[in-house]
């Protein structure tokens, strides 16, 4: 059994720009979303990130974008259509899929589900249900688990920590 430490990273998209009239989907940020998802990008810059999953609405690729250009690396991306209306569940199930040599999960994508996934997967404490109840736009919500992906359960993870990203 895999004892060793997975870090999940949650970033929820920076603001998006309403003004445009575009679908929610293709809607972009904006120029202040830019300029928060560059800095978030510098907030975990020294995460040693394997694998990010990012929704592909434009809003959450464009954060993505933003916080490789702020600092974030990553080995792998994947962009996937499912992530953008997916079900916490969903995701949790694709987690516990992980290889355990994923180290580092990012994960980029929209509110509920960057709070719900918070909330189900975090050890009760005043800062989780702060989280849950509340993350911005440019949140960044880094956890901590000490096994096997595919051994995760509900509140299984620490909230080591919370940001509320602005430039």
């Amino acid at each position: 059994m895999d004892t060793s430490t997975k870090t999940l990273i949650i970033l929820r998209h920076a603001k998006s720009d309403w003004s445009t009239g575009a679908p929610d989907f293709d809607r972009p940020l904006t120029d202040l979303g830019r300029l928060d998802a560059h800095a978030a990008g510098n907030l975990i810059s020294s995460y040693p990130i394997d694998l990010v999953w990012c929704s592909a609405a434009k809003r959450t690729q464009e954060t993505w974008e933003q916080a490789h250009l702020g600092g974030a690396q990553a080995k792998e991306i994947d962009v996937r259509r499912s992530f953008y209306d997916t079900w916490v569940d969903a995701l949790i199930s694709e987690m516990t899929l992980l290889d355990d040599t994923v180290s580092t999960l990012a994960i980029v994508n929209h509110q509920p589900t960057v709070g719900d996934l918070v909330f189900i997967l975090a050890r009760p404490s005043t800062l989780t249900s702060q989280v849950s109840e509340h993350f911005p736009t440019a949140g960044v919500a880094v956890l901590s688990y000490q096994g096997s992906w595919a051994s995760i359960r509900g509140q299984d993870l620490v909230l080591d920590r919370f940001d509320r990203v602005r430039a």
